[in-house]
């Protein structure tokens, strides 16, 4: 969940680029289908629609695309003239109005924090400047950690009605942890407004599928090995919602010998143990985006137990394990809604879907 990562638990989208280009498929009893690469937030943007005809699939996606670039131009920490930057930098004790959006934004973001129990925290700012992980990265004295780890946290801040204020100096508000996710459930509401048959948004890795009951087979997608971006390991099929990924495979910078996650825990102030990988699937994206990093941040095992108390949200964790002879092998355990639904494109993969927990008595 990009050139550095950008947020809680810290998520920096990915550098990429891409040219704009709608590419029709020929007309069919399935309508017309359309492709778009871009650039937003950061990252690579791919928009495919499925519409009656190829002026509504492309006027679909226009508006989708409007919608994610509306997100970045509110939440996006990397620009000085957004409406979180601004409350970056507002004064300590000053309560800031909010615009609705925003202030609907962050209250889902605190929600989705209480939920992981602080394993996600959309205030880890002063964690991500300690860490220096938008300027190539840096190890921080126990001193700085300290003084950042106090700066960390939605306890640092007042949010209250309308307003945020921030009570303790340096505390930052990150949106890479939950960022994408708005933008994507943005972007699913211009698609559902437009009335498509259907539709695939890709934002930095984290998907979006929107279609109509029975029109069309599930979205099949690959999940990559942790160890190698480039190699997928295992296919997920779901027919709506969210699909977000996170792991330090790609996002990781080296300083001196040591390797630094760019996935923070903001409770002990340092990166995440690297095991793999976590996905999410959950019907909205901002959902999907924040427990991917929270449940990283807890590792396999809490993961995997928390989403078996969630029957609304199903999860995926890859993890490396490395056997009695020093060898590495690779481990894929799904939440009991991901039954039938998995399957291995790689036949050294032990793939393994938990039970349902029994109900209590």
């Amino acid at each position: 969940m990009s050139a550095l990562p950008a947020s809680a638990a810290v998520l920096l989208g990915l550098a990429a680029c891409a040219s704009a280009a709608a590419v029709p498929a020929p007309p069919d009893r399935a309508g017309v289908r359309i492709e778009r690469h871009l650039t937003a937030m950061g990252t690579g943007l791919t928009v495919e629609v499925r519409a009656a005809d190829r002026p509504r699939a492309l006027a679909a996606s226009e508006a989708a695309v409007r919608a994610i670039e509306a997100v970045e131009g509110r939440l996006s920490t990397w620009r000085e003239d957004t409406e979180l930057a601004a409350l970056n930098r507002s004064s300590l004790g000053e309560p800031v109005p909010l615009s609705p959006k925003l202030r609907d934004d962050l209250y889902r973001a605190w929600e989705l924090s209480r939920a992981t129990g602080g394993a996600f925290d959309p205030g880890v700012g002063a964690l991500v400047a300690a860490w220096g992980l938008r300027t190539g990265g840096r190890v921080p004295s126990r001193e700085e950690l300290a003084a950042a780890l106090a700066a960390t946290g939605i306890a640092r801040f007042d949010l209250r009605g309308n307003t945020l204020t921030r009570l303790c100096t340096g505390a930052r508000i990150e949106e890479g942890g939950f960022g994408k996710g708005v933008g994507l459930d943005a972007a699913r509401e211009a698609l559902e407004e437009a009335d498509v048959l259907g539709a695939t948004v890709d934002l930095g890795g984290q998907v979006l599928h929107v279609a109509r009951a029975g029109s069309a087979e599930p979205l099949r997608y690959a999940i990559a090995d942790p160890r190698e971006r480039e190699r997928p390991v295992v296919e997920l099929a779901f027919a709506s919602g969210s699909l977000a990924t996170s792991g330090n495979s790609e996002r990781a910078v080296v300083v001196g010998a040591e390797r630094i996650g760019h996935l923070l825990d903001p409770r002990t102030g340092r990166p995440a143990r690297d095991f793999g990988s976590v996905t999410v699937l959950a019907q909205d994206a901002t959902t999907a985006d924040a427990l991917s990093t929270g449940l990283f941040v807890l590792g396999p095992s809490a993961a995997l137990d928390w989403a078996r108390r969630e029957p609304s949200i199903d999860v995926l964790v890859l993890e490396v394990v490395r056997t009695e002879s020093g060898e590495e092998r690779l481990v894929a355990t799904g939440t009991p809604g991901l039954r039938g639904r998995l399957r291995t494109l790689d036949p050294t993969v032990e793939l393994r879907v938990l039970n349902r927990e029994p109900k209590p008595r």
